[in-house]
């Protein structure tokens, strides 16, 4: 009797335990699920933007609070391959800046995602060679403007930074060799074409960065001599021009040579004394009319 007592009462609260905690388990669901949602849409709209790392933020601070989740996981990963997605878009249109910045979030933030990596269709290898063959092309395009804007400099500043990245890369190397030498046909070019200012640039150039690449000294076709006498040869034509033009009372003309000189020679004392000397004669002479 005292048992079947017992048992009516032991029944309905097992049934009100089991009742309540599949209310609670469910209850918990609805709000991963939730937040979960919060989260995808939150990241949809930064992808969208090209905010990837606040994007994959969101994400990894919901997976860190349910890792265990399969649907927390599986949106996870489905923002990474979007991500991914668009680096690739991105290479394939040649903006190999964005492509790189893109495919360089990914490679940083491998270690937050690593343990589910077997079910991503990319691998860190994959990133890494991307992101390299990324940088090497956009420094070609960058290097083909600036070859063809005249700016030297920032053309073997470019090469620098990127041999120093990859010193043991043959390709790095050779567009290394092959930009020295590009500057170098530039100045041949512009000297012959009687453009001693720009060819001037170009030697003096090649020549301030050459103890930089004194290493190849085998592998260019030039050499400190070679291009000390350039200079100086430059130099001392647009000189004797100038100093033909003043004479024969073109000053305007005599100031422009002369500083021309100074693009290339910027120290030349005695340079800018001809040109300070020059440029008062000429206000003089614009004042006394």
């Amino acid at each position: 009797m005292i048992r079947r007592s017992q048992t009516k009462i032991i029944l309905p609260f097992g049934i009100f335990l089991f009742l309540l905690l599949s209310s609670c388990s469910s209850l918990k669901k609805d709000q991963i699920q939730k937040q979960t949602d919060d989260a995808d849409r939150q990241a949809q709209m930064e992808i969208g933007v090209g905010e990837f790392q606040k994007a994959i933020d969101l994400h990894r601070e919901i997976y860190q609070k349910y890792p265990q989740d399969p649907g927390v996981q599986s949106g996870y990963i489905h923002a990474l391959e979007a991500i991914k997605s668009l680096g690739d878009e991105a290479f394939e249109r040649q903006d190999f800046k964005l492509a790189g910045m893109i495919y360089e979030i990914l490679q940083k933030n491998w270690a937050h995602f690593a343990e589910f990596s077997q079910s991503f269709s990319f691998d860190k290898t994959f990133l890494e060679k991307k992101i390299k063959t990324s940088r090497c092309l956009l420094i070609e395009e960058q290097l083909s403007s600036y070859l063809k804007s005249g700016d030297f400099r920032k053309a073997i500043e470019l090469c620098r930074e990127s041999y120093q990245k990859y010193p043991q890369d043959p390709g790095v190397r050779s567009g290394y060799i092959k930009t020295l030498e590009s500057i170098k046909s530039s100045g041949d070019r512009a000297f012959e074409k009687k453009d001693f200012a720009l060819a001037g640039c170009a030697y003096e150039t090649l020549l301030k960065n050459f103890s930089s690449v004194k290493q190849w000294n085998g592998a260019i076709s030039f050499s400190r001599e070679g291009l000390t006498t350039r200079v100086e040869n430059c130099r001392k034509i647009l000189f004797q021009n100038g100093l033909e033009q003043y004479r024969s009372g073109n000053l305007n003309q005599a100031i422009a040579l002369w500083k021309s000189i100074l693009i290339f020679d910027p120290e030349n004392q005695e340079i800018r004394k001809a040109v300070d000397m020059a440029t008062l004669q000429y206000k003089n002479l614009q004042g006394a009319k």
